[in-house]
């Protein structure tokens, strides 16, 4: 008992000194395109009233034949190609847009790259899923189970809304963003916080409208609820995760929260007190692509040069189920 004792005492303190840091992020958008004046074409909208309510001007969408596999096999490879093409050890994929129930996307995607023999897995926590998957990544890590980890975020969003509904019609778009997750000898994360309430599924959900059981089952959300919801959940997993990590909001160099919407954004940022300069922001050209916002914004980011090695960044995001994920750790020059 003295030597088992021993061990997992020896295991706790490496991981409490093994650190994780995303090691490279890279993004894809999809070729089609969809405007504000296509939506008008489409339901009763306009440029004005989407610009006004959303600040969304325009969307990516899959293109014919292209599926959530396909994009997020195209983000992975550029991001792998920038991590220098590292040795992965387990792939993780988030997404609420499957090609198929079954055999998952991880899986998919691991054909497509050849990386047979690791372990494969879909994690769905909507809009949440890339801070879900991040947290699951830097555990995989932190435990010494994998030094390298692909994280995948891919959503194919417009295939669940219903475009005859300007409220939510108006909000979607596709994507995929990719990062290489690995053990960092310095940065890397320092702090996460995640959790769920259930009995907010109502709120976000994907089946018929509420008054009409015979519907079509479609992308479903009470819009109020939501916006007040979103911004408290925002605020308050970004005030715990400082917290955590021993830093005053002040401090934050760049506040990336998933891409929801213009308005949630500003919202939150506000009552945050953080300067919009401080807050990546890109939904105006990319719409709400769910679980893959956040990695599609900081690749962006990433590529414009905004950050500098060192440079504290919290990521925060909430979605359906209720779900909310944030992270705090410090940019690695990647």
């Amino acid at each position: 008992m003295a030597t088992l004792a021993a061990t997992v005492a020896s295991t706790r303190t490496a991981a409490r000194e093994r650190r994780a840091g995303i090691l490279s992020v890279a993004a894809h958008l999809p070729d089609g395109i969809l405007s504000n004046a296509d939506l008008e074409r489409m339901v009763d909208t306009s440029d004005t009233w989407i610009m006004e309510r959303t600040g969304i001007r325009l969307r990516h969408q899959a293109v014919a034949g292209e599926t959530t596999s396909e994009m997020g096999t195209k983000a992975a490879r550029r991001a792998l190609e920038m991590a220098g093409g590292p040795k992965i050890d387990a792939l993780v994929v988030t997404t609420v847009t499957p090609d198929t129930l079954f055999p998952s996307t991880a899986c998919l995607i691991q054909r497509r790259l050849g990386l047979d023999g690791i372990p494969a897995f879909d994690l769905n926590a909507a809009c949440s899923g890339f801070t879900y998957g991040l947290i699951v990544t830097e555990g995989l890590i932190r435990s010494g189970i994998a030094e390298r980890v692909l994280l995948v975020s891919a959503e194919s969003m417009t295939t669940l809304v219903d475009f005859t509904d300007r409220g939510t019609c108006v909000l979607f778009g596709d994507g995929a963003g990719a990062a290489v997750v690995g053990a960092v000898q310095s940065g890397g994360i320092v702090a996460r916080r995640w959790g769920a309430a259930g009995g907010k599924g109502h709120l976000i959900y994907y089946g018929p409208q509420p008054d009409d059981p015979t519907s079509p089952d479609r992308l479903r959300m009470a819009g109020k609820g939501t916006f007040r919801m979103a911004v408290e959940t925002f605020c308050e997993v970004t005030e715990g995760v400082c917290a955590d990590a021993g830093w005053e909001l002040a401090s934050v160099d760049h506040f990336v929260p998933h891409q929801a919407n213009q308005r949630i954004i500003e919202a939150a940022a506000k009552r945050l007190g953080l300067p919009m300069e401080r807050v990546v922001v890109n939904v105006s050209e990319t719409g709400n692509t769910s679980s893959a916002s956040i990695p599609l914004a900081l690749a962006g980011a990433a590529a414009q040069g905004r950050f500098k090695p060192g440079d504290r960044i919290v990521v925060a995001a909430f979605g359906a189920g209720a779900t909310w994920g944030a992270l705090a750790w410090e940019w690695g020059g990647n």
